[in-house]
């Protein structure tokens, strides 16, 4: 009997980084498996995550946004029939993942993340490392229960790339990476093109490149250099080759948009702000500059309900730069690598920042070459231990979703 697994997911982060690679070892393992994708809500999803899903894993059934919508009213949707089997959260509020698992019948795990409040909701928690393995024993899960499993974005990358680049490969261009949500990368397109043409027109030899979201639309990128934001500057440019390149300046610049990490596997030198990117840029031995802009602090990415401040009337904005102010204070560090590895092994650059300020950063950085390749190298290390995470994951599952599936009579003789 083919296992069956649902998977509950948010957004266009939590697809491509962790759903993909867990479907994909999955699959591996059981390659007739009853496999449901589930989009659970999310403020920053785009609304082509179902499409993309379903390009994926032409086999899986997809769940969209409005027919698990359906669900929780009570309808039948196909894919979420009552019967055993297993299911994995890789993203969204935990009440989804365990309102799913109580109605459908299904056991449940969770993956870095859960709630003294959930502790008895899940009978795996698979941490990224040990000390997030420390932090969900710490929140009640049983100790028997914790699997460190690694970083699920290692393979996104390493799996998706034909063949990853040599080690100590140097590159030969500058890869920005704008940020996914539409309020990213209306600002951040053109702010960080013109501090990369500045770079590189100040380095012989050195292009420049842009990794876009897939789920960025046409129009998001060509408005974004229609306009550029007033509040952080930029260049303007115009979107041609149907998608494929950005001309700015007299220079044609090439489009990433595959979420394939070509662009960023041929880098010397990746210029993003915080989030999955300098992760993938890490796991691939890639330099980094990361970037923490307070140009527009009323329209900063924050978790919760303080991410929709800046849409109250009149106390709205100024509220919302206080506590985007407060956030920031709180970490030492906003750059992945840096907190995993609990030093600065990239730079990050914080405040009200113009093109000239990175650039004269990245002009530095690309100049000494040795401590480049010294800081791949580190971010390369950092990173190596999480190959194979989404098989060590996929095989817990499995056993989880098979054990489920033992017919229950069995059980009770």
């Amino acid at each position: 009997m083919p296992a069956r697994v649902v998977v509950a997911v948010n957004g266009p982060g939590e697809l491509m980084g962790w759903a993909r690679p867990f479907v994909r070892s999955f699959y591996a393992l059981d390659a007739d498996a009853r496999v449901t994708i589930v989009f659970v809500p999310c403020p920053y999803a785009t609304g082509r995550e179902p499409g993309a899903a379903q390009a994926l894993f032409p086999r899986a059934t997809i769940v969209t946004h409005k027919q698990y919508a359906r669900f929780l009213m009570g309808r039948q949707v196909e894919g979420m029939e009552r019967g055993p089997g297993a299911l994995q959260y890789l993203g969204g509020d935990l009440y989804h993942a365990r309102t799913i698992a109580k109605r459908v019948g299904l056991r449940a795990m969770t993956y870095k993340f859960s709630r003294r409040a959930y502790a008895h909701s899940f009978v795996r928690f698979f941490a990224v490392d040990e000390a997030n393995g420390r932090e969900l024993r710490a929140t009640g899960a049983p100790a028997d229960a914790v699997r460190v499993v690694g970083n699920l974005v290692s393979d996104a990358v390493l799996d998706s790339l034909a063949s990853p680049p040599a080690p100590h490969s140097p590159g030969d261009s500058i890869c920005v990476f704008p940020g996914s949500r539409p309020p990213e990368l209306r600002a951040l397109l053109p702010f960080f093109l013109d501090a990369a043409l500045q770079t590189a027109r100040a380095t012989p030899g050195m292009s420049v490149s842009v990794s876009v979201s897939p789920f960025s639309s046409d129009e998001q990128i060509a408005q974004s250099l229609r306009a550029p934001d007033p509040a952080f500057g930029g260049v303007r440019g115009e979107l041609v080759d149907g998608g494929r390149t950005i001309v700015a300046e007299g220079v044609r610049v090439a489009v990433d948009r595959s979420g394939s990490y070509d662009a960023l596997a041929r880098a010397a030198l990746v210029i993003a702000t915080p989030g999955t990117k300098c992760v993938e840029a890490a796991v691939l031995g890639r330099a980094l500059l990361v970037v923490v802009p307070f140009n527009k602090l009323d329209e900063a990415v924050l978790p919760g309900l303080g991410g929709y401040l800046h849409r109250v009337p009149i106390v709205g904005k100024p509220l919302k730069r206080w506590l985007a102010m407060s956030f920031e204070r709180r970490f030492k560090y906003m750059a992945q690598p840096n907190i995993d590895a609990g030093k600065p092994l990239v730079p990050e650059l914080r405040g009200v920042l113009t093109p000239a300020d990175i650039a004269a950063r990245a002009r530095a950085m690309l100049a000494d070459r040795t401590a480049l390749r010294a800081m791949g190298d580190e971010l390369s290390q950092l990173y190596a231990r999480d190959a194979g995470a989404s098989k060590r994951m996929a095989r817990e599952a499995l056993a989880v979703a098979l054990e489920a599936a033992q017919p229950a009579a069995g059980a009770a003789s």
